[in-house]
């Protein structure tokens, strides 16, 4: 089995969200893809740890799960330089889908449809894992005990030093920001009641899990 270095999640200082970064999902929404990075942020409040229960958001009738691998982003970190580190782990993107449907169509932004309690749920280790290692990667999400999606760090649209990059063009990425890389296909609804674990895996083999209950 691999073995990696397990650090505890840092404090966070910003969130960041890639869209449409896997080509299946993209299909499965129906959307258009994207020619260069999609980001978007959420506030702070939206942070839940690993272990939460996720309050069913009251202005939403269809709230999607979106298991995504996680990375922390360092201040003046050069993650093209040789034997470059990087902290992966894994979380949870809740989407009030019913609402960003409808966003989407008054192209409105998706602040609602993204932003409330508990709707960005992170794993409470994360691994030191070398730049070069990432293709080892793997993401998966079970729902109830049911492996619902299942995607590789290979398949992104737009890998983490490509996105780094592009969102170092932007803003001052801080100490401590965490990004969220986006999510393969199978996103579906949850209801109260029901358990949602992603894990990280390299080479096969689980290394890190994040888990939520939604009430």
């Amino acid at each position: 089995m691999a073995k990696f270095d397990n650090v505890p999640c840092p404090t966070v200082q910003n969130l960041y969200f890639i869209g449409r970064n896997y080509v299946e999902h993209i299909e499965e929404l129906g959307n258009e893809r994207p020619t260069e990075p999609l980001i978007f942020t959420k506030s702070l409040s939206c942070v839940a740890m690993s272990g939460a229960k996720i309050p069913y958001p009251g202005h939403s009738h269809s709230l999607h799960f979106e298991g995504e691998m996680v990375f922390v982003l360092r201040e003046h970190e050069d993650f093209k330089k040789d034997n470059a580190m990087i902290l992966a782990g894994c979380g949870i993107d809740f989407t009030a889908r019913d609402i960003q449907s409808d966003l989407k169509k008054r192209g409105w932004p998706w602040f609602t449809a993204k932003c409330f309690r508990g709707s960005a749920v992170l794993s409470s280790k994360f691994i030191s894992i070398p730049m070069d290692s990432l293709p080892r990667l793997a993401v998966e999400t079970w729902i109830n005990g049911e492996k619902r999606q299942h995607g590789l760090y290979t398949k992104k649209l737009f890998p983490v030093p490509i996105l780094t990059e592009y969102l170092s063009k932007l803003v001052d990425i801080g100490e401590n920001d965490v990004l969220f890389t986006g999510t393969p296909a199978g996103v579906g609804e949850v209801a109260p009641g029901d358990n949602i674990e992603v894990r990280l895996l390299v080479d096969d083999e689980v290394q890190i899990q994040v888990q939520c209950e939604v009430e």
